[in-house]
């Protein structure tokens, strides 16, 4: 009776650590920056508001394309990644302060995209860390995969070119040193013409 816990535990464990080792390693097929957005699809698992945030219609599936703004700042977490966690704090203070400011309010959408993390366990990351930006699930490492299988946290600033093809224009590794330093950032990249 006592080893099925201890059973279960191990399995959790080793299934925890391979994830971990698989989200950690070396990227080997890492972007070369300027880079297209794979062109994917997503389940749309977002709430009402959070469709109605990035100007989604309400259909199964969403792409990046369909987001309503120029720019999108995409932050690449997994919801057991401790060093994604640090970003939470940041993200949200860009989120709000993009949000309040007209300037940028509808140029600029801010979303996650979990990588290897199902419906449910992003629900309950979402609630546990007070997440308010919308984050979208990739439970197979489909975007992962085709991204090179990068390290998180790994975010993409994404810009919509005159053809309204979503361009990777730069990539930020690791965690952010502050939200003001960010959002200044996005305001700076919001007023130059590309």
């Amino acid at each position: 009776m006592k080893s099925k816990p201890l059973l279960s535990f191990a399995q959790i464990l080793f299934l925890t650590l391979s994830l971990c080792y698989g989200l950690c390693y070396a990227e080997s097929n890492a972007l070369s920056i300027p880079a297209q957005f794979p062109n994917l699809t997503f389940d749309n698992s977002l709430s009402k508001e959070e469709q109605a945030y990035l100007g989604i219609q309400k259909k199964s599936t969403f792409s990046l394309n369909d987001i309503k703004s120029t720019f999108i700042l995409v932050d690449m977490t997994n919801t057991y990644c401790v060093s994604c966690k640090k970003n939470i704090k940041i993200f949200n203070e860009v989120y709000k302060k993009a949000r309040a400011d007209k300037k940028i309010k509808e140029k600029i959408k801010v979303i996650g995209i979990a990588i290897g993390n199902n419906e449910r366990e992003v629900d309950y990351f979402k609630d546990e860390h007070k997440i308010l930006y919308p984050i979208i699930i990739d439970p197979e490492f489909t975007v992962h995969k085709a991204l090179g299988e990068p390290r998180v946290p790994y975010t993409m600033f994404i810009r919509k070119d005159a053809e309204g093809k979503e361009i990777i224009f730069k990539i930020h590794k690791g965690t952010f040193e502050s939200a003001g330093k960010l959002l200044d950032e996005l305001k700076v990249i919001c007023s130059e013409n590309f």
